[in-house]
C-alpha cells in the first residue's frame, strides 16, 4: 500500500481516480477546508478525523493535515506506452540514467508533467524507484506521467529508436543547442545520474548531445534543474 500525504498530492490522487482505501484528516484542516468531507462522501472514500498525534504516527510530519492509505502506484509497460502515444503530434519521453535521489525523481516528474512528457523510463537497478517520498515531492504529477521500469536501458533506447524517437543526451561536453533540433522530432531525452552523468552505454545510443548554455562560475546543475531547463528549451 502507498501512503499519500500533503493537500495537493491528495487532491490530485482523488482527481486522477487513484484508489484510496482510507483517508485520514486533521480537524484543523477541515476547519479551513469545508468542502473536503463532501468531496470524500461524493467519491465514496472512507475517512477518519484524527488528532495530530495519530496523524504524525501514520505519516511524515509534512502531511499538512491530509493523509491516505492507497493502492500502490503501478509501473507502465514500454509497449503499452508506445500504443498510447502513437497518434500524438510530438512525442517526448524522458530516460533517467541512474537517478538515485527520490527528491530529484519527484521534481523531474513535476517538470515532465508541466512540459507534456509522455512517459519516464527508469532502469530496474541502480536507480530510485517509486516511493512515498517520490510521490509527495511530485505534488501529484505522478498521477499523470506514466513511469516505465526496464531491465536494460540500452535495449529500451534501441526500442525507442525503432519507434521513431531520436535519442538526445545531456552532457557538459554537448555541442548541440536545443534550438538546433528540428521542432517536429520525437525525442527520448536522457538525464544522467547526479554524480556521474550519462553512462557510456547510453551515450553511444545518442543521436544528439545537448548543452545547457551557462555563464556563471559553477558549471554543474542539479539533475532535476537540468531536466527542467532542457525540457523548457526543447518546447520553445
Amino acid at each position: 500500500m502507498a501512503k499519500i500525504f500533503g493537500k495537493n498530492c491528495i487532491y490530485e490522487a482523488i482527481r486522477a481516480g487513484h484508489k484510496i482505501n482510507k483517508m485520514y484528516v486533521l480537524e484543523q484542516a477541515l476547519e479551513k477546508n469545508k468542502n473536503f468531507i463532501p468531496l470524500l462522501n461524493d467519491k465514496k472514500i472512507k475517512y477518519e478525523v484524527v488528532d495530530k498525534k495519530k496523524m504524525d504516527s501514520l505519516f511524515p510530519t509534512n502531511h499538512q493535515g491530509y493523509g491516505a492509505i492507497a493502492q500502490d502506484y503501478e509501473y507502465s509497460d514500454l509497449e503499452i506506452l508506445f500504443e498510447k502515444v502513437q497518434t500524438e503530434k510530438r512525442r517526448i519521453v524522458l530516460v533517467l540514467d541512474g537517478i538515485e535521489d527520490p527528491h530529484n525523481f519527484g521534481a523531474i516528474l513535476r517538470s515532465a508533467d508541466a512540459f507534456g512528457v509522455k512517459g519516464v523510463v527508469i532502469p530496474k537497478n541502480r536507480s530510485v524507484s517509486i516511493t512515498d517520498t517520490v510521490a509527495h515531492i511530485s505534488t501529484g504529477a505522478i498521477e499523470y506521467v506514466p513511469i516505465v521500469m526496464v531491465n536494460n536501458l540500452q535495449t529500451a533506447l534501441i526500442k525507442l529508436k525503432e519507434q521513431g524517437y531520436w535519442i538526445v543526451g545531456t552532457d557538459a561536453s554537448g555541442e548541440v543547442r536545443a534550438s538546433d533540433l528540428p521542432s517536429d522530432l520525437d525525442l527520448a531525452v536522457i538525464i544522467g545520474s547526479e554524480g556521474f552523468g550519462m553512462s557510456k552505454v547510453c551515450k553511444k545510443q545518442c543521436d544528439y548531445i545537448l548543452q545547457i548554455p551557462m555563464e556563471g562560475h559553477v558549471n554543474s546543475l542539479n539533475a532535476s534543474v537540468s531536466c527542467g531547463i532542457v525540457l523548457a528549451l526543447i518546447k520553445q
